[in-house]
């Protein structure tokens, strides 16, 4: 037995009927605002395009305007559900990039437009979905921090509940990425050091998250080398190979939110399209098949539908935990489940 305090666990709470119902509630508009509104401030310049940044003039008015609408979505999904759901309005931005996605093609679009005009043509597509895919990821984490900011202004203090105000659920303000950020998050919403995850742990958890979850789209992507590139596909090697990584990195390296794994999707995106650009291309291929299976999956995917694996993964392994153990005792990481020793 471990001589290190032992954990008080709580019962998951179970939603309840109207809890529900937010929750679609916020899911429902995320997907509305960029089915809608979103598609006309990223809707490719070829309407047979993919939703990307080089598919269109102005890709960085576009990235910037994507921002934009990603923490009005937060945001009002933070006001109808936050209370009781950690990052339902980052859950329901990503949501929302990943659906608008679908609209548009695939990177099977880009890969053969760029045939065209050279024969390394696919080294250069690396380098720029890495770069759109830094884009991407700011994307996200606008809603991360306008989450935030709505918590912090419409439930109170992160550290005791106001009693003139509906205050969120413990859990939910002890989960929220937002308040998670290094320096930052205490500057800006007043959350004491005591209550984030010490960095060690954060980047530790981030660099399995990204080695798991790379390892396992490797692995999922093996039988994919001669078939067409679609959307499903794509999507599903994504969330699972995300999701993996995240569940293992939460067991190895437990953390207080889902933000050093959404960081993590991050790096995942760099190290893969990075990859794609530095190896040799396989010879004999059709143009419509990359030679690196990272070629395959549009920046706005990735990052997209891995955070929204993130948050599913994270929202799967938490355990509720009593007030009297989130101190000091856990030196910043989330509380061990039943039967650790």
């Amino acid at each position: 037995m471990s001589d290190a305090p032992s954990t008080i666990m709580a019962e998951r709470p179970q939603p309840g009927l109207l809890d529900r119902a937010a929750t679609t509630v916020s899911w429902a508009l995320g997907g509305a605002l960029f089915l809608t509104v979103g598609w006309f401030a990223m809707e490719p310049d070829d309407p047979l395009g993919p939703v990307s940044a080089y598919a269109r003039q102005g890709g960085l008015m576009m990235l910037i305007q994507a921002a934009a609408l990603s923490g009005v979505a937060a945001g009002l999904a933070t006001l109808i559900a936050g209370r009781r759901v950690a990052d339902i309005g980052t859950f329901a931005a990503s949501l929302g990039l990943a659906a608008v996605s679908l609209r548009g093609a695939t990177a099977e679009y880009l890969l053969l437009q760029g045939a065209d005009h050279s024969e390394t043509f696919e080294h250069s597509i690396a380098l720029s979905f890495a770069i759109e895919a830094v884009g991407w990821l700011f994307v996200v984490l606008v809603a991360v921090a306008v989450s935030a900011l709505v918590m912090r202004w419409c439930f109170g203090s992160t550290e005791t509940p106001d009693p003139k105000r509906a205050d969120a659920s413990p859990d939910v303000v002890h989960l929220l990425a937002g308040f998670d950020f290094p320096r930052m998050s205490a500057r800006c919403f007043g959350v004491s050091s005591q209550r984030q995850t010490v960095s060690t742990d954060g980047i530790r958890h981030m660099l399995i998250t990204a080695g798991v979850g790379l390892a396992a789209m490797a692995v999922l992507s093996a039988g994919l080398r001669w078939r067409s590139i679609q959307h499903g596909q794509v999507c599903f090697v994504v969330a699972a190979a995300v999701f993996i990584g995240t569940y293992a990195a939460c067991r190895m390296v437990p953390v207080r939110s889902a933000l050093w794994s959404i960081l993590a999707v991050g790096l995942i995106a760099l190290v893969g399209y990075l990859w794609a650009a530095l190896r040799p291309e396989v010879a004999g291929l059709p143009p419509n098949i990359p030679s690196s299976h990272f070629l395959r999956i549009l920046p706005i995917q990735l990052i997209a539908v891995g955070t929204t694996a993130v948050l599913l993964a994270f929202w799967y392994v938490f355990v509720p935990y009593s007030e009297a153990n989130s101190g000091l005792g856990n030196g910043g990481r989330a509380p061990e489940r039943k039967g650790s020793t």
